[in-house]
């Protein structure tokens, strides 16, 4: 958001001695009057921010419990209690904010794949299987925004664009994993690292999609995340120490 500036004011001989920002009087404010000027433009900015997260946080309410086509801005500032005008004061579109909201998204479950320090302590299998709950935590919280932003990519070319760097971000990710599995001597060598990312990627969100989104009401979470895992493991066949086989073929 634009930040909140003081009219320019000309230059002016000061009785004061100090440096800083003058006022529309000609003088630098010292002591309390310089505090009382900068508390009141961080009330003033931290007044802003927290506006413009109440109309993120109201949008996201609003778009997943009616979706984004039957949305409107209206609808997002009625059920935030403000002014249009309070809504293009920090953004130009409800487009706008679906993007805001999903860049957040993105990032948290992204986060949620990241490596912890305690991760590499564990085996591979052991890993796999931490870092897949997590996944499915993330998405249990976040999927269903991030279902919407993915309706949104069929008609916004930016969605869109987004949306398919997201997807070779993620399949790319995972390939790098299987490469680093199969270095050790922990995954089997002979998979393509490429299409077999592919295929693990799709499986996960769309298991987390039915799991959470989609309504499947026959098999529980737990079970679902035992099956993912799973899955992996006999994929690319990982073990929890070397094969010495697969080491010694790849050297």
């Amino acid at each position: 958001m634009p930040r909140r500036t003081e009219p320019p004011v000309e230059e002016r001989t000061s009785r004061s001695s100090g440096g800083g920002p003058r006022t529309r009087g000609g003088w630098t404010p010292a002591g309390t009057a310089e505090l009382r000027r900068t508390e009141g433009a961080q009330r003033r900015t931290g007044r802003g921010e927290a506006a413009r997260r109440q109309l993120l946080d109201t949008a996201r309410r609003v778009f997943e419990r009616d979706g984004y086509t039957g949305v409107g801005i209206a609808d997002i500032v009625r059920e935030a209690g403000v002014s249009q005008g309070s809504f293009y004061t920090y953004f130009s579109s409800k487009v706008e904010v679906l993007r805001e909201l999903m860049d957040e998204v993105v990032a948290t479950m992204d986060a949620a794949l990241v490596t912890r320090p305690d991760d590499e302590q564990l085996d591979p299998v052991s890993a796999l299987e931490r870092s897949n709950q997590r996944y499915m935590e993330a998405y249990r919280g976040h999927g269903r925004l991030y279902v919407i932003g993915e309706q949104l990519a069929r008609i916004d070319d930016e969605a869109a664009e987004a949306l398919h760097r997201r997807r070779r971000n993620d399949v790319e990710r995972v390939a790098a994993t299987i490469r680093r599995w199969q270095a050790r001597g922990v995954a089997d060598p002979t998979i393509d690292p490429v299409p077999t990312a592919a295929v693990l990627v799709t499986l996960t969100r769309h298991l987390c999609y039915w799991l959470y989104i989609g309504g499947d009401d026959f098999y529980d979470e737990d079970s679902a995340l035992s099956a993912l895992n799973a899955t992996w493991i006999r994929t690319v066949d990982l073990r929890r120490r070397p094969n010495k086989r697969w080491l010694q073929d790849g050297s």
